[in-house]
C-alpha cells in the first residue's frame, strides 16, 4: 500500500441504505464520500439522491461506513447513521432522482459517530492542466465490494467539470475524491465519466454554496472545521501521520523557494477559522490586491475575476508571486505576501471588535508577530509589525498615513525594500535614524547611504516592498477620495434588430478595468433588468469592501435614460411578491434584496457623449457643479410652476439649447417628466448639447398638478448638498423616504427620481463601440 492510500483510506466512505451492517456482500450501495471535517461527510448530491427524495430533504436516514487501522494493524469496520444537511441542487417536492445531475452536485451529510474520523484536505485553487492525480472511490467492479485507485491527470475543464485523462470512473465511484498528487490536497469529487474521459466536480465549487441561502450557514461552518481538525492535529501526538506532516515531503509544498511551509500554512488557516468571515469577496479580493501592489511596488489588478469568499482563499491567491525587476524575471515573494495578507485580515477583524474572539486575535497576532521577528527579510518584518499596531489596538488610526502598512515617506533599504517607520533597528540592536526622503515613496531600487543599510549575514535576495503613490485622478462617482475603491460600469448600447447589447465591467480607483460580463448580441429593453441582475450582484460583491460600497455608473443610450435601474434588485422576489416584502416568519435580513438605488449611489451616464472628446462647455459646465452651489433651474427653459404639461410637444430644431446655454456654470435642469421621448427627450438632447453634466427628473409618469411639489423638492435637495460630489447622499435618502408610500404622502414626495451624473474627466472606460454581430446569411 502507497502512502497515499495509506492516508486517504481512513477518510474515505460507502454510502447506502441503513440496516444493512457491516456484510459488505448485502449492502445497498449508492456511492462514495469522504470526510472533510469531523462528522461531515463530502460526496455528490446524485449519490445521496438515491435515498429518494425525503433522504434529500434531511427527513431519511443513511448508512456510512469506513475503515480505521487497529493497533494489530489491521483495517476494520465502523459504521455511522448520515443525514443529508445540504444537497444541491436539492430535487423540490416528490421529484424523482435526475439524470445527469445538474451542478454543483454536491452533498454534505452529517455522520453520527464520527467526530473523531481523519479528514481529508481541500484545495484553495484550481489545479492547471497536466496536474497528475490520484482517484479513489468505492467499487464493486471485480465483483467484489472494495477500495478502488486509480491515477490520471487534470486533461482540462468544459464549462463547470474538471475532465479526467487516465485512469477513469467507473460505477460506485462517484462522490469519491480526486487528489493532486504533487501537493496532496483534494482539488474535486467524482461524477461521472464520458465515453473517453472522466468528469469530476470542482472541489472549489463548494465554496461557491456560500452564496446559497439555505446552504451558507452549514458550509461555513464544515469549512472551519475543517481547517481547525488540521491545526489541532499539528499539536495532537499520534502513531499516524497527519496530511500536513505527509504533504510536507511532497514536491508542491517545497519551502526553498517561496518559504511557505505545510505546516505554516495550516496555522494560519486555523487561525483564519477563528475569525469572522469575509462581508464579500470584494473584503478579500482589495486586500490581495493591496499585497500584490506593496511586495512588488506596482499595482497591477488582476484581469481574471476572482470570486473568492473565504480568507483561505485570498491567502492561496499569494502563492507564485514574483517581484517585478527589469527585463522580467524576480524573485519569489509568497511568504512575504502571505504574512503581510495575514496582518491586514488580523487589522481588518479588529474593526469588528464585536464579532471576533479577543483571545483568538490576540494569538493570531502574536503568531504573526512571531514569524514577522524570524523572517529572512527585516524590512518585511517592519512592515508586518506596523499593520499589527492596528490589529492589536495600541495603535492610532485605523490606517497609517499613506495607506495600510506604509507610510507617508518611506525609506528603501536592501536591494529596494522600504522600511514603514522612521526609525529603523541595526543589525547591532541600536537604533539609526533613516534620513528623511521628500515627498512620496521614494523611487524603488534606490540605495541608502552605507552607513545605514545593515549588513546581513547573509545575502539578501532582491525584495520590493512599497505602497506605491495613487496617480491623480477623479474621484468615484460620488465618494470621496479615501483609498483604493471599486465600482460597477454597466454600459447598454442603442438597439440594434431590436437588441441592446451590454456589458459589466469594474473599475479599480478609476483606472484599471476588469471585465464580468458582456452580451454583444443583446437583449430586448424590458429584458435588460433579469439579464444583468447576476452579473450585477457578481461585480457588487468583487466592489464592496470595508465600509464602501461600489457605486454603479450606467451608460445609456438617451432613448433608455427612464430605465429604472435604480429600482432594481439583485435577489428575485418570490412569484407575486416584492423581494425583501415584510415576512412576519422570516427574521433573515438581505440588503442584497434592497433596490439598488437605495442603499448605493445609481447614475446614468450618456453613452455616446462618453466616446468622444469632452467639449469646452462640459468642461466649463463640471467645474461649475463641482464648486458650486448647486442652482435649480427647468430642463424646458419654461418657468417651474407652467410644470410639465401634457402633450407638450418640443418646436424647431434646437427648441431648449438657447435657454439651458445661458444657465449659469453650476445650474441643475430639473424636469418633471420622462425624457425617453417627446419633449424630454428634446429637451435633453439640448442639455447635452450646452454641456450640463448634471440633470434631474422625474422618471415615472404621473398627473401633472404633481410637478409644482416636485421642483419645490427638488430646489430643496440641490440646495442641501451645495455641489456636485455633494449630490448623492441626498438623492439616496429621498429615495428611501419616497420607497415608502406613508412617508412620501406625509411629507409631500412626489416621483422616481432619476440623475444623469456625466463628468467629463473621467477615464472613458467602457465606451468602446458595441455593436451586436451581423445577422447570419441563410444557411450560414
Amino acid at each position: 500500500m502507497s502512502a497515499f492510500d495509506e492516508m486517504v483510506r481512513p477518510s474515505l466512505a460507502r454510502i447506502g441504505a441503513p440496516g444493512d451492517g457491516y456484510a459488505t456482500d448485502r449492502d445497498s450501495y449508492w456511492g462514495s464520500g469522504f470526510f472533510i471535517a469531523p462528522g461531515w461527510l463530502l460526496t455528490c448530491a446524485h449519490v445521496v439522491g438515491k435515498g429518494g427524495a425525503a433522504v434529500c430533504r434531511g427527513n431519511g436516514a443513511l448508512s456510512v461506513t469506513w475503515q480505521e487501522r487497529t493497533a494489530a494493524g489491521a483495517w476494520e469496520p465502523r459504521s455511522g447513521t448520515g443525514t443529508a444537511v445540504v444537497v444541491a441542487p436539492r430535487p423540490e417536492g416528490a421529484e424523482p432522482a435526475r439524470d445527469p445531475w445538474p451542478f454543483p452536485d454536491l452533498a454534505l451529510v452529517r455522520v453520527a459517530g464520527a467526530d473523531d474520523v481523519r479528514c481529508l484536505w481541500l484545495g484553495d485553487r484550481e489545479a492547471g492542466p497536466r496536474t497528475p492525480l490520484g482517484l479513489y472511490g468505492w467499487s464493486v467492479q471485480t465483483g467484489e465490494l472494495g477500495i478502488r485507485h486509480g491515477t490520471g491527470e487534470l486533461a482540462g475543464s468544459d464549462a463547470r467539470a474538471l475532465l479526467l485523462a487516465g485512469s477513469l470512473p467507473i460505477g460506485g465511484l462517484s462522490g469519491g475524491p480526486v487528489l493532486d498528487l504533487r501537493h496532496g490536497s483534494v482539488i474535486g469529487v467524482i461524477k461521472g465519466r464520458r465515453r473517453e474521459e472522466g468528469v469530476a466536480v470542482p472541489v472549489t465549487a463548494l465554496y461557491e454554496l456560500l452564496d446559497v441561502r439555505e446552504a451558507a450557514r452549514t458550509v461555513q461552518e464544515v469549512l472551519r472545521a475543517h481547517d481547525l481538525h488540521h491545526a489541532r492535529l499539528l499539536d495532537t501526538p499520534s502513531p499516524y501521520p497527519d496530511w500536513t506532516a505527509f504533504q510536507a515531503a511532497l514536491p508542491g509544498h517545497g519551502s526553498a523557494a517561496s518559504g511557505i511551509t505545510a505546516e505554516l500554512r495550516t496555522r494560519l488557516h486555523g487561525h483564519l477559522a477563528h475569525l469572522p468571515p469575509p462581508a464579500g469577496a470584494g473584503e478579500v479580493v482589495h486586500l490581495v490586491e493591496d499585497v500584490k501592489a506593496q511586495v512588488r511596488g506596482e499595482r497591477l489588478p488582476s484581469l481574471v475575476l476572482r470570486n473568492v469568499r473565504t480568507w483561505r482563499e485570498g491567502a492561496a491567491l499569494l502563492h507564485g508571486l514574483r517581484t517585478l525587476e527589469p527585463g522580467g524575471g524576480g524573485t519569489l515573494v509568497d511568504l512575504d505576501a502571505v504574512l503581510l495578507y495575514a496582518a491586514r485580515v488580523a487589522r481588518r477583524a479588529r474593526e469588528r471588535a464585536g464579532e471576533v474572539d479577543e483571545a483568538r486575535l490576540r494569538a493570531f497576532t502574536a503568531w504573526i508577530a512571531g514569524q514577522a521577528a524570524g523572517h529572512r527579510h527585516w524590512a518585511v518584518g517592519e512592515a508586518i509589525r506596523a499593520l499589527l499596531e492596528g490589529a492589536e489596538g495600541v495603535g492610532g488610526p485605523a490606517d497609517p498615513p499613506g495607506g495600510p502598512g506604509g507610510v507617508s515617506h518611506g525609506v528603501p533599504v536592501a536591494n529596494g525594500a522600504v522600511v514603514t517607520a522612521s526609525q529603523m533597528p541595526s543589525p547591532e540592536g541600536g537604533v539609526v535614524e533613516a534620513p528623511p526622503v521628500a515627498g512620496p515613496l521614494a523611487h524603488v531600487g534606490t540605495p541608502l547611504p552605507a552607513e545605514v543599510v545593515p549588513t546581513p549575514a547573509e545575502p539578501v535576495e532582491a525584495l520590493t516592498l512599497t505602497v506605491p503613490e495613487p496617480t491623480p485622478r477623479t474621484r468615484p462617482v460620488g465618494m470621496p477620495s479615501s483609498g483604493t475603491r471599486t465600482d460597477v460600469l454597466v454600459r447598454v448600447g442603442p438597439a440594434t434588430y431590436g437588441r441592446h447589447p451590454w456589458s459589466v465591467q469594474l473599475i479599480y480607483d478609476g483606472r484599471d478595468v476588469t471585465p464580468v460580463d458582456s452580451d454583444d448580441r443583446g437583449v430586448p429593453a424590458e429584458e435588460l433588468a433579469q439579464a444583468l441582475r447576476e452579473p450585477l450582484a457578481q461585480a457588487l460583491s468583487q466592489g464592496d469592501h470595508g465600509e464602501q460600497l461600489a457605486a454603479i455608473e450606467v451608460f445609456l443610450p438617451r432613448k433608455l435614460f427612464d430605465l429604472p435601474v435604480d429600482d432594481w434588485q439583485l435577489l428575485p422576489g418570490p412569484a407575486g411578491t416584492e423581494a425583501g416584502g415584510d415576512d412576519e416568519d422570516d427574521d433573515f435580513v438581505d440588503a442584497r434584496a434592497l433596490p439598488l438605488g437605495m442603499r448605493r449611489t445609481v447614475v446614468i451616464r450618456e453613452v455616446r457623449r462618453n466616446g468622444l472628446p469632452p467639449s469646452p462647455e462640459w468642461r466649463r459646465r463640471w467645474k461649475g457643479v463641482l464648486r458650486g452651489p448647486l442652482a435649480h433651474a427647468t430642463l424646458h427653459g419654461r418657468p417651474a410652476a407652467e410644470g410639465h404639461p401634457p402633450g407638450a410637444v418640443a418646436g424647431g430644431k434646437y427648441p431648449y439649447y438657447g435657454a439651458l446655454s445661458a444657465m449659469g456654470d453650476a445650474s441643475v435642469p430639473v424636469y418633471c417628466g420622462p425624457v425617453g421621448s417627446g419633449e424630454g427627450y428634446a429637451a435633453m438632447r439640448d442639455a447635452l448639447r450646452s454641456g450640463h453634466s448634471v440633470v434631474l427628473w422625474r422618471r415615472d409618469r404621473h398627473d401633472h398638478d404633481e410637478c409644482g411639489d416636485f421642483h419645490r423638492q427638488a430646489a430643496a435637495l440641490l440646495g442641501f448638498a451645495g455641489h456636485a460630489d455633494g449630490l448623492h447622499g441626498p438623492v439616496r435618502d429621498l429615495r428611501i423616504r419616497l420607497a415608502d408610500p406613508d412617508t412620501a404622502r406625509a411629507q409631500g414626495l412626489r416621483g422616481k427620481i432619476a440623475v444623469l451624473f456625466d463628468p467629463p474627466d473621467r477615464s472613458p472606460y467602457g465606451t468602446e463601440s458595441m455593436r451586436p454581430p451581423p445577422l447570419a446569411a441563410p444557411g450560414g
